[in-house]
């Protein structure tokens, strides 16, 4: 059975798409799905995509299909500034048939695709171009991860405002890297229920499932 892709995106850069990605690939390979996983664009390279690697590495633990794939088939654009695919590109055209052609590979081999972004939802592309686009161009529902410290009420409901107004579907759960003590002062009288990345996960994937009937 095949399932629409998931979009990773979060509040901002550093809040933890990654390690979310990873997590889903676990969850969702224990759940006997065959993962793919796509970067479509990364900035920051100099050797290896990093994000990209760690994608890669993750999902060929449980999909064996892809023992061949490399960094080049999970990231296929990367650039060396570590800023926005706008500033990144440095004048240059991003190579979009490279980003769907990645795609398609990974759809050959996986039963669900999950697509990392960069950044946040508004990173800038290119000049019509933005990170909120590849989830109606990959047609998928999204992952939204907010952080857990002072502020997050404000950041997480622009967020929601952003993909409510997309009309899309979508989860969002909050990644605990900081003290909990603080957020259930400050933070968690405002939402009162909350989806934890690291307590909720399987929870979290099987709401994210059911969004993809």
């Amino acid at each position: 059975m095949k399932y629409r892709p998931i979009f990773i995106t979060a509040t901002n850069t550093g809040i933890g798409k990654t390690y979310a990605t990873c997590r889903l690939i676990e969850t969702l390979s224990h759940k006997g799905l065959h993962v793919g996983v796509l970067k479509p664009i990364e900035t920051g390279v100099k050797e290896f995509p990093i994000d990209g690697k760690l994608l890669l590495e993750t999902a060929q633990k449980y999909n064996k299909k892809l023992k061949n794939f490399t960094c080049r088939d999970v990231a296929p654009v990367q650039f060396l500034l570590p800023a926005s695919p706008y500033v990144s590109r440095e004048g240059k055209k991003i190579d979009f048939k490279a980003i769907n052609l990645a795609y398609e590979k990974m759809l050959h081999v996986s039963d669900i695709v999950l697509i990392e972004g960069a950044g946040g939802l508004m990173v800038p592309v290119d000049e019509k171009i933005y990170m909120y686009d590849f989830i109606k161009k990959f047609n998928a529902i999204t992952l939204l991860v907010t952080h857990a410290n002072l502020g997050c009420i404000n950041d997480t409901l622009l967020n929601r405002k952003i993909l409510d107004s997309l009309k899309v579907e979508y989860q969002w759960c909050i990644n605990f890297k900081e003290n909990k003590n603080s957020f259930q002062t400050t933070t968690l009288p405002y939402y009162k229920k909350i989806i934890s990345l690291q307590d909720d996960i399987k929870i979290l994937s099987d709401n994210l499932l059911k969004l993809k009937k």
